[in-house]
């Protein structure tokens, strides 16, 4: 068993915050011997985190999550709240009186939340006598293990090393494509503030944005306050554009032409790894292969859970497809998908908008969407079981339904979407888009309808695709991938035959492994304790990687902050489980 007195981390945001809530919580096992804590942070604020940075966000962007969803830390966020005077309330837009385990607030809000929860958890650290080296504004240039050493180097600043017994590497979302803004082309939205015009500047022309997804309202949100103003008239909210820039209008491009859909009331506020099957279930339902089919466990765990649900809410022809007519994965996903889908997205936003206000006025959850929600966060902690056939058909059946059908957009966002419509300055274009060219100072972009391919140019355009899983070429620690001990996640066939049929833009992650075909699957490999899994199959002892986009490729379903929570709990534990018994830990499979 390798020491366990020094610890880096990489990246200090709300992963790293839950982190350090775990640990403390378990300092009876794991202080002593643990003495030194080096936090490395990228940025000059630690505990925040890109999505809720200051500097990344404006005062227009929300968080989709409420208090009721967050993992408490030292408080919950409400109880934060109503410690702030009303001074810094007022300054963050909330009212005393509005404070709410339901509400959602400001991405900003939320980030001074993760700060001085941060602030709390290392000055109780520091109690116990742990010493925390902070180094802000600071980038890890790279990670090093020495195996025969028993540590890790971590390399950083100008030329400065520091040696640790383990390390965990915590970076969060990086979005680093070049943006190409000669040609209004923009490969993230964030910061914000790179897209907004100077103050009594306007943009007098189309937007456009390549998804219509939640950080694309971010956009939709951020441009809109500034070209107008949403006020109250009879009861809903309506746009009043400038006259300063009357073309000033955004067009969204969704590959499903849908929008995302709303929140709803929940029976249980938290997605749990096992709340509809137990681990040995899961378990069980392997194969002599080790393999985990994605239709056992639809037809095992998932069809009678949504036939329950389905019951709940009322919907015998739901059950009926799931029990009588025994529907398949994909017919189940068809059958949702038309039903979510409309000539029209925004009147049937109108629509769910009125039943959603009912459900949460009511406090009458929608129970299948919860159920599904579930079941899928519970297949993320068993993912790398899948064969690589499963991957690709989760990829292209499953992903695009949980990413707009199970989004839980805010009721305020879609009445400003819906207002926005309702003005003539937002409409949304289905089609997967591709970017053609960019000249003249416009990105020129092109998608299908029908049989034909509809050319247009955007003076701005905007990528809200998100970020996908990290190339492993890309992987930011280089001597970890050189040296063997991180290695590129893959998924096995099958069989042979598989392989050979998928698609020409699918070819380049074929790989051989072992003597066996296998797909990259995104990021780096690892256990089911998030340690990085080697060249050789083995698992490192030292080094565990909670990233999500380096995670992307074993745990493609990372619900937002509980997933943080959720994998900080899990190698926390590990460490217990190590120190307990003076052995490393087997992870489970």
């Amino acid at each position: 068993m390798s020491e366990f007195r020094r610890l880096a981390i990489i990246g200090v945001g709300p992963s790293a915050v839950y982190l350090l809530q775990h640990l403390l919580q378990c300092s009876d096992q794991l202080v002593p011997p643990l003495s030194d804590i080096y936090l490395f942070e990228k940025g000059d604020t630690l505990g925040v985190g890109m999505p809720y940075d200051r500097r990344m966000n404006d005062a227009y962007n929300l968080c989709n999550i409420s208090s009721a969803e967050m993992p408490p830390i030292q408080q919950t966020l409400v109880q934060w709240l109503h410690a702030q005077t009303d001074t810094l309330l007022s300054a963050q837009g909330i009212a005393r009186s509005q404070i709410d385990d339901d509400e959602t607030y400001r991405r900003t809000t939320i980030g001074d939340y993760f700060y001085a929860q941060y602030a709390a958890l290392a000055g109780n650290l520091r109690a116990l006598g742990v010493t925390l080296h902070e180094f802000r504004q600071c980038i890890v240039h790279d990670v090093k293990d020495h195996p025969d050493r028993q540590h890790v180097e971590v390399r950083f600043g100008d030329g400065e090393r520091v040696q640790v017994d383990r390390v965990v590497i915590a970076t969060g979302h990086s979005f680093n494509e070049p943006d190409e803004p000669t040609h209004g082309y923009f490969a993230s939205p964030w910061p914000m503030q790179k897209l907004v015009p100077d103050v009594g500047s306007f943009y007098n022309f189309e937007v456009g944005t390549l998804g219509a997804s939640l950080s694309a309202f971010d956009v939709v949100s951020s441009l809109s306050h500034r070209h107008g103003a949403f006020v109250h008239r009879d009861g809903r909210l309506v746009y009043e554009p400038l006259p300063a820039a009357p073309a000033f209008r955004l067009t969204l491009h969704s590959a499903e032409g849908w929008l995302p859909h709303l929140q709803y009331e929940q029976v249980e506020s938290f997605r749990i790894e096992y709340r509809h099957v137990d681990r040995d279930t899961m378990l069980s339902l392997q194969d002599s292969e080790g393999f985990l089919s994605l239709d056992a466990y639809f037809e095992r765990v998932c069809r009678p859970t949504l036939a329950a649900a389905f019951q709940k809410d009322g919907r015998a022809d739901l059950v009926d497809l799931l029990t009588i007519q025994q529907g398949t994965l994909e017919a189940f996903v068809h059958t949702m998908s038309e039903e979510h889908t409309a000539d029209d997205p925004f009147a049937l936003m109108r629509l769910e908008l009125q039943d959603a206000k009912r459900s949460l006025r009511k406090g009458i959850p929608i129970h299948w969407k919860e159920a599904l929600d579930d079941l899928m966060y519970t297949l993320n902690f068993h993912y790398e079981h899948l064969s690589a056939e499963d991957h690709l058909r989760y990829r292209r059946v499953v992903v695009p339904f949980l990413m707009n059908v199970i989004a839980a957009m805010p009721l305020h966002s879609a009445n400003i979407l819906l207002a926005l419509h309702e003005a003539g300055r937002l409409e949304l274009i289905p089609g997967r888009v591709s970017i053609k060219e960019q000249r003249n100072g416009r990105t020129v972009v092109e998608w299908a309808r029908g049989q034909e391919v509809v050319e247009h140019s955007y003076r701005m355009f905007i990528n809200c695709s998100g970020q996908g899983g990290v190339d492993f070429e890309a992987y930011p620690f280089a001597s970890l991938a050189a040296d063997g001990t991180a290695s590129a996640a893959v998924a096995y066939f099958r069989t042979a035959t598989a392989a050979s049929k998928i698609s020409s833009g699918e070819a380049d992650c074929l790989v051989r492994r072992e003597g066996r075909q296998a797909l990259r699957s995104g990021g780096v490999a690892i256990d089911g304790l998030y340690r990085l899994v080697g060249t050789d199959g083995l698992p490192s002892e030292r080094i565990q990687d909670i990233a999500a986009p380096h995670a992307t490729g074993v745990r493609p379903y990372s619900y937002g902050l509980q997933a943080c929570d959720a994998a900080a709990s899990i190698v926390v534990q590990s460490w217990c489980a190590e120190i307990d018994t003076g052995q490393p830990v087997t992870a489970p499979s």
